[in-house]
This record gives structure tokens, C-alpha cells and sequence, in this order.
């Protein structure tokens, strides 16, 4: 039985892409595969938004991302400030620990995010070198304001550099690196990108390379952006040999989101995002955030449903969803619906959901029936999931 692998990344990846993966490797100085690797830059440059920024695709995971978005722009000693909305968010803290550098947290409850006068009054209080913003924090699907934020510390607190943490946002929501004025972006392909696990793609805004090619004694040797910048202008040159067969399958996982339309493939993961919750919601599921991102949904358990039986007997069916994290645990589970996932493909997950609460002894019923019928008329709920 092939799996349908709804959680929130990797992701479901197309035969096209999976296609481009297993081509021949050829040399990573080959001119063919200098030409793939300046499309791809050129590419992952327009996904972010970053006509002005400088690009990079380097062989690694979003946490090489969020080390290297630190280690280029903070000396010892320096002050950062992290908005968590989770516990991706919190992994700020540890590199920025580890970094040897000044942490100060604003932590949201969960499922909540940090206000912006919060915010406000804090950069107001105390100089803060940089701040790190997770747009979509995948362990409760918590969707940030980052233009808001953005937009605030401008105003504010100019000189203070913006990360943002795009990994289960990029390419499932809008993202304005240059018009937002945001100083460094990063991504993992195995999200809404839909490409297997192993890339780590970022952009550095000019004031951040200034940065960097201020700092002494960068604390990293393969993360240092100065090593891999005269790679990225000129795929002939060599710093590390890069993932070939990974960027074959990024190019065409990019072309067609280009091909579909950026903006088309933003309202793709919005419109199955309202009709998996809408359908969730009918079976008494309730959404763990105020605040949900149109890439993952992280639901909360009705009272009596154990996470281990639910996720197994799911599991049994085919269809493969993402336990909760941190205090979440047992009390939730992750579901993603992005990337090359279809509505087909999501109304099968829910069915199979349905069946597998029927089998608990769980009730299932359109408990609101007038308001499941709006959702129908609309186009927002799928069309007779309950059988």
C-alpha cells in the first residue's frame, strides 16, 4: 500500500520532481549544471520576494538555515531577540546559547502570538542587534504578522537585523523579503516546495553581508556566507561540492510552482487549508492556533482519543499524520496540506479519518447542519466526506 504522507514535511513529492532526482549525476563544474544552478538562484530569488537580495542554495537541513542566519550576523556578545510561537521558535535560543550570544525571549502561549506592542515596547527598552521571526512555526501551525513586525521594527529600531524562519512557509505563503525589508530568509525543500529533504535555500539582504564582512572571526567554516557568495555568483567555482541531483529536482519542483503561478499556488494551500478544516471541524476537531497557517493544521483531540490508537490505526489505512511536540504531546496531532498535495488526495485522508474515529466508537456527525450546507454551497468543505 503506498502511504499518503500528510505531515507537516517532508511532503509529498510529484513523479516530475522524483523524475529530475534520479537523472544522471554529472559534474557540479559541468555547464550544464552551472546553467541549473544560476536558474535555480534566479528561481528561489523571486520565490523569496529578493530581487535585491543575494541568494544561496546550499546542501542541508532548515536548521543549518537558522545556524547560519545567526553565526553571519552576530558577534560575541551581541543581542538578539527571538519571537517564539513554539518550538521552532525556541530553537533560537539554543543556537543563539550556543553562539555565545545575549538572548532575550518574548514567548507566546500556545497556539497564540506575541502582540506587536509587546514587541514594540521591547525594542523600545533595549538595543537589540537582530531578531528572528518564525513565520509558520510547525509544532501548532501558528501563522506570524512578519510585515507587521517588520514594518514596527523599522520604525522603531532601523538598525536591528530581521531574520525570518520560512520553512513551512515558503512558497505556501506570501513572502515580500525586499518590500518587507527583512534581512535574511531561509527554507527546507521538503516543505511546500515539495522536494525530498537536503536543501537549505536563504537569502542575505546587503546590510546583513555588510555584517558579516564586518564580524573578525565568523564561528562557523561551512555556514560562512563569504565561502559560498563567489560560488553562488558563479556556479563554476568550487567551495563545497554541492547536492546535483538535489538542485535537478529543486529546478523542476520550481518551474512547475512557476509554471502554476506563485500567486495561484499561494491560494492553492488556502482554499485546501479552509476545506480540510471545515470538514475537521464538523467531526469536532478544534484548531490548537488563534492564528492557523494555510500550510499545516494542528489539531486538538476530542476528550477520550488516544494520539497513539488515532495515529496508528490511521497509519493502518494508509495515510500518515504527525504527532504534536512539546506540550502539545499526546494532546494533538499535525497535519499538513501543502505542496504538491491534491484535494483528491486530502479528501481521502479525511474519510479515512472518519472511519478510523468510527472504529474507535467515536460518533461522528454533521453536528451543524445548517452551517455544513453554507460550507458546501460555498466550495469550502468537501462534498460528501461522511459518507
Amino acid at each position: 500500500m503506498k502511504q499518503l504522507l500528510l505531515i507537516p514535511g517532508p511532503t509529498p513529492v510529484s513523479e516530475g520532481v522524483l523524475q529530475a532526482l534520479s537523472q544522471d549525476t554529472i559534474a557540479h563544474t559541468d555547464e550544464r549544471f552551472v546553467r541549473i544552478m544560476s536558474e535555480t538562484l534566479l528561481k528561489v530569488k523571486t520565490l523569496f520576494g529578493a530581487d535585491k537580495g543575494h541568494p544561496f542554495v546550499i546542501a542541508g537541513s532548515g536548521t543549518l538555515g537558522m545556524e547560519m542566519s545567526l553565526t553571519n550576523i552576530l558577534n560575541d556578545k551581541e543581542n538578539l531577540l527571538v519571537i517564539s510561537h513554539g518550538y521552532f521558535g525556541d530553537r533560537f535560543i539554543e543556537i543563539g546559547n550556543a553562539l555565545n550570544v545575549n538572548v532575550d525571549v518574548l514567548k507566546a502561549p500556545t497556539g497564540e502570538t506575541v502582540p506587536i506592542d509587546v514587541i514594540e515596547r521591547t525594542v523600545k527598552d533595549k538595543h537589540f542587534d537582530a531578531i528572528t521571526i518564525t513565520h509558520v512555526d510547525t509544532s501548532t501551525g501558528t501563522l506570524s504578522d512578519v510585515e507587521a513586525i517588520a514594518k514596527a521594527l523599522h520604525n522603531i529600531s532601523p538598525s536591528t537585523l530581521i531574520v525570518v524562519d520560512g520553512v513551512c512557509a515558503t512558497g505556501g505563503v506570501k513572502e515580500q523579503f525586499d518590500d518587507w525589508g527583512i534581512d535574511v530568509i531561509f527554507t527546507g525543500s521538503q516543505k511546500a516546495i515539495a522536494v525530498p529533504p537536503g536543501l537549505v535555500m536563504l537569502a542575505f539582504s546587503e546590510r546583513a553581508i555588510a555584517k558579516r564582512k564586518s564580524i573578525e572571526k565568523v564561528r562557523t567554516y561551512y555556514g560562512d556566507i563569504l565561502r559560498w557568495m563567489p560560488v553562488m555568483e558563479d556556479p563554476h567555482r568550487y567551495f563545497a561540492t554541492p547536492a546535483v541531483n538535489m538542485v535537478y529536482a529543486l529546478n523542476k519542483s520550481l518551474n512547475d510552482i512557476f509554471s502554476f503561478g506563485l500567486e495561484s499556488y499561494f491560494e492553492k494551500h488556502t482554499t485546501l487549508a479552509k476545506k480540510v478544516r471545515n470538514a475537521m471541524s464538523v467531526m469536532g476537531f478544534e484548531l490548537v492556533s488563534k492564528t492557523p497557517a494555510p500550510t499545516l493544521s494542528v489539531f486538538k483531540y476530542s476528550q477520550g482519543i488516544s494520539d497513539s490508537e488515532f495515529r496508528s490505526r490511521l497509519y493502518g489505512k494508509g495515510v500518515v499524520v504527525a504527532g504534536a511536540l512539546a506540550e502539545l504531546q499526546g494532546k494533538a496531532f499535525r497535519m499538513g496540506h501543502m505542496g504538491s498535495v491534491t484535494e483528491d488526495e486530502l479528501l481521502v485522508a479525511v474519510k479515512k479519518i472518519v472511519e478510523v474515529l468510527k472504529g474507535m466508537g467515536v460518533v461522528v456527525n454533521k453536528s451543524n447542519e445548517k452551517e455544513y450546507e453554507l460550507q458546501r454551497s460555498k466550495g469550502d468543505v468537501f462534498e460528501a466526506f461522511l459518507g
